[in-house]
């Protein structure tokens, strides 16, 4: 009877440890000290390994009790990726309702890089960060930026204001990754030729219907050996305008004065989205040789230089 007793009375103490132990994992919190900690998940990171981050960083104490109590609640499926910080130690309850909020405990920067947009404009927008513009002059980042063009995926994206270079690369990088590199089987030459054609396409064509069309045509001059004598290319080169290009400007020596040189400029002039990449990547079949767009943005092909002029002469009065 007596061993009985203090069988009863052990697993009574045992379980009661357990649920002190219990209690203070789900609603009291840890006692790290190096607080605030910022941790970024990931989106379609998997639950342990999001709680194997909470953990090694003592956000939480156990990672087997935090992934129960998401299973036990429906919140395991609900978690919402980003960068959060934790100021002060919070328990599990109050963790998980962060994260299925998306609570980050900041004001996010928003920066949307838009369909064409190249380095000269994106450099404005990222060179307002602290932890950028402390460390780098406005003209190395520059060279930073430029070096990353065609592949600064246009979308609209969410940073931490503390967020540094390489945090911001590594988000923009994984939607290129996840939208274009991983998505067609391209070798690295290829997929800067994608990326050039697709950029000039943006530039050119002002509208989207007709990109696999232009796509086309560029192609067909590149076959044939004909300069491709696009407009944006120079400017991209020169920082002017189409309309603000001189004659002086066309008779410039630079590998995106297409012009004067055949074949495709050195590189990308700007971030393609995903509707000029797939019309490089799959151009339109045609015979055409020229194009221009009348005022209201509409398109106006030929295939031969006299119907391009006539084309010139009732659509733009030239």
């Amino acid at each position: 009877m007596n061993k009985i007793f203090k069988i009863i009375t052990l697993t009574a103490i045992i379980f009661f440890i357990f649920l002190v132990f219990l209690y203070i994992n789900i609603f009291v919190g840890t006692n790290s000290k190096n607080y605030p900690i910022t941790i970024e998940i990931e989106s379609g990171e998997s639950l342990n390994s999001i709680s194997y981050k909470l953990k090694n960083n003592h956000i939480i104490s156990n990672q087997f009790i935090f992934e129960n109590l998401a299973k036990v609640l429906n919140k395991d499926s609900k978690i919402k990726s980003g960068e959060y910080t934790f100021k002060k130690p919070v328990n599990d309850l109050e963790i998980l309702s962060r994260l299925v909020s998306a609570d980050y405990q900041y004001i996010p920067v928003v920066i949307t890089i838009k369909e064409g947009e190249d380095y000269r404009t994106i450099i404005d927008k990222l060179y307002s960060f602290k932890k950028i513009n402390t460390i780098y002059t406005r003209e190395d980042f520059e060279k930073i930026i430029k070096d990353k063009e065609g592949y600064l995926f246009p979308e609209t994206y969410n940073f931490a204001p503390f967020a540094t270079l390489e945090d911001i690369f590594k988000k923009i990088d994984n939607e290129f990754n996840q939208r274009v590199k991983n998505k067609y089987n391209l070798s690295d030459e290829e997929l800067k030729k994608v990326l050039t054609i697709a950029s000039i396409l943006e530039k050119e064509v002002p509208r989207s219907v007709d990109m696999k069309i232009v796509s086309g045509i560029i192609q067909n001059r590149l076959k044939k050996n004909m300069p491709l004598q696009m407009d944006s290319t120079l400017g991209y080169f020169t920082g002017k305008a189409s309309l603000e290009l001189t004659r002086e400007d066309l008779r410039l020596d630079s590998p995106y004065n297409t012009y004067k040189v055949k074949g495709l400029p050195s590189g990308p002039i700007g971030n393609p989205g995903d509707v000029a990449i797939e019309a490089a990547i799959d151009p339109d079949k045609n015979d055409y040789l020229f194009f221009l767009s009348d005022k209201e943005g509409v398109n106006h092909y030929a295939k031969s230089y006299a119907e391009h002029l006539r084309n010139r002469r009732v659509y733009l009065n030239k």
